[in-house]
């Protein structure tokens, strides 16, 4: 028994993380906007409806309430023509979760990789608290440093055959993840990969319009 109660402690010990609330009222605002930038958002939302499920343990319920309220709040009148209902989601119900955005708190490599597979029959996207959780194969992270800047995971997007717009390119960095080393980088825009993504217009809209803070 007390074996058992010492790994319970361990185990939460290794995936607890401190969520911070001011970056999570930088992702809520952030957040259902990125769902605009999929050229084909309208074919998969319901309604009218953006859907975004908000996936957490126990232990971030708290945090997950916070999230979905400021959420909420930011968007009660929707955005643009398209209302916003954001869910709370435990990531044991993960497979019964339908939804058009998946918000994944901290967790561990498995309940990540599940979700991923449900947003990918969704043909959803996924968006992590950690930018580590990139690596297991989430779209798009959050860099905190001098500018707030999206991080795209190219290879999982392009994987759910999802294409966003430049706009949303133009103003991100681009995850790469080397094998032969133990250190993700992320790495500036890279015009050869953008080409592969998308196919640019010559009447691209500022990035005023995505303002996300």
């Amino acid at each position: 028994m007390k074996t058992l109660l010492l790994l319970l402690f361990t185990t939460s010990l290794i995936f607890a993380t401190t969520i911070n609330e001011s970056l999570l009222k930088v992702h809520a605002t952030l957040v259902p906007k990125i769902s605009l930038m999929d050229y084909k958002f309208k074919e998969k939302i319901k309604n009218g409806t953006i859907t975004i499920a908000i996936m957490y343990n126990n232990s971030e319920y708290k945090d997950a309430k916070s999230l979905k309220k400021k959420i909420d709040a930011r968007y009660k009148n929707g955005i643009k023509s398209f209302k916003v209902n954001s869910i709370l989601a435990p990531y044991s119900s993960v497979s019964k979760t339908d939804a058009n955005i998946y918000y994944l708190f901290p967790t561990d490599k498995k309940s990540i990789q599940m979700s991923i597979k449900q947003a990918y029959k969704n043909h959803a996207l996924t968006f992590s608290y950690l930018t580590e959780d990139l690596k297991y194969g989430v779209m798009i992270s959050l860099s905190i440093s001098k500018k707030i800047k999206p991080i795209l995971n190219l290879n999982a997007i392009r994987t759910n055959e999802i294409t966003f717009r430049p706009v949303l390119i133009d103003i991100s960095n681009i995850y790469v993840h080397n094998p032969s080393s133990s250190l993700n980088k992320l790495k500036t825009r890279n015009m050869n990969l953008f080409q592969i993504l998308i196919a640019k217009s010559n009447s691209i809209k500022k990035i005023v319009e995505f303002r996300y803070i």
